[in-house]
């Protein structure tokens, strides 16, 4: 609601400011006004947000590793180590057989353990954002 609500105001504004004349634009008021009443209804949303929807919120971590262990998309640091096309065999084994990459990565040959623990630290491919959360 609070977008249509802006997206209306942002349509009058724009309006507005083009039935003006140089400097002396009559429809100041009307874009003021409805300038303002953005800026209030998106801060009010935002902290309203905040409050019911995101305060208080907690990583399920042992969740948040299965999905991380269970997503194919990590082949692509492999890419570099073994070459695109062997990464590329890896990740549709893992997709075809229902198995984790790791499964599908140490079943290939063409990767060890530590090659792999090596090279997939998912926290080095989308930074150490979340680290200390």
């Amino acid at each position: 609601m609070i977008a249509i609500q802006v997206l209306g105001d942002d349509t009058a504004v724009a309006f507005a400011g083009s039935q003006g004349n140089f400097e002396l634009n009559a429809m100041r008021p009307i874009i003021i006004n409805n300038f303002l009443h953005s800026a209030r209804i998106l801060a009010d949303g935002c902290e309203k947000f905040r409050e019911y929807s995101v305060e208080g919120t907690e990583l399920d971590r042992e969740r948040i590793k299965q999905y991380v262990a269970g997503s194919v998309m990590r082949v692509t640091a492999l890419s570099p180590v073994i070459g695109y096309q062997n990464a590329a065999h890896i990740a549709e084994k893992a997709i075809a057989d229902g198995i984790t990459l790791r499964q599908a990565a140490l079943a290939s040959g063409k990767v060890t353990e530590e090659l792999f623990d090596e090279t997939i630290v998912p926290l080095k491919m989308v930074g150490e954002g979340l680290a200390g959360a």
